[in-house]
């Protein structure tokens, strides 16, 4: 996915649930929505896909979250959910969007990823150029990000992190500090073991790219 295709699909995520919201009756230019990518193409709201490694926008999918505001939780049941689906239902993989485009978003529960204690405090605010709505849309600092990834430590995400490490976008020490900052009952023990082994394994990097 380059960086295009990722402002594409956010545009079209923004003018989607403004309309729902405004069918519920919520002032959205007062009170506009407020979007978080939390999967691996939230990368891109901190470096451009020039610069990144292949390896970390070879995904055609891009996983869409919401934080709910007070009118939200008033004017749905499940906002967060319901929000979710309709992006789904209309952006997701099984849809006419899908195979003009060629990527997709999967609605999810921010509730999905095992982050770091204050994560939200690091969210990067993304400007998306020629954007008609004023829906505020968020990404994941890239350190929170990777670690949401070890605490998985499938293939693809040890595949993912290694990269961003390798070609010394991410610090070791530094991603060290935030695994250490999960307190999520999720990352058990036997989990969290893998994670220091894999750190283990790396020597000591430089970064290329300040942290967010």
């Amino acid at each position: 996915m380059n960086r295009e295709q990722f402002y594409h699909l956010l545009r079209a995520s923004a003018e989607i649930v403004e309309n729902q919201r405004a069918i519920r009756g919520i002032d959205v230019n007062a009170k506009p929505a407020r979007i978080l990518i939390i999967g691996s193409q939230s990368i891109l709201g901190s470096w451009d896909d020039e610069y990144l490694p292949a390896y970390t926008t070879r995904s055609a999918e891009v996983d869409v979250a919401f934080m709910p505001t007070a009118e939200d939780e008033y004017a749905f049941d499940m906002p967060g959910q319901d929000l979710a689906d309709l992006i789904e239902g209309y952006l997701g993989e099984e849809t006419r969007f899908r195979d003009s485009f060629k990527v997709y978003a999967q609605g999810v529960d921010t509730g999905t990823a095992i982050l770091p204690l204050g994560w939200e405090s690091r969210l990067v605010r993304l400007e998306v150029p020629d954007q008609r709505t004023r829906t505020e849309i968020y990404c994941l600092d890239p350190y929170d990000l990777c670690a949401a990834k070890l605490t998985r430590l499938e293939e693809k995400d040890r595949l993912y992190v290694k990269s961003l490490i390798d070609v010394g976008d991410i610090q070791v020490d530094r991603l060290r500090s935030r695994v250490d900052m999960i307190h999520d009952p999720r990352f058990n023990v036997p989990l969290r073991a893998q994670a220091q082994d894999f750190l283990n394994a790396f020597g000591i990097q430089e970064t290329r790219h300040q942290e967010p």
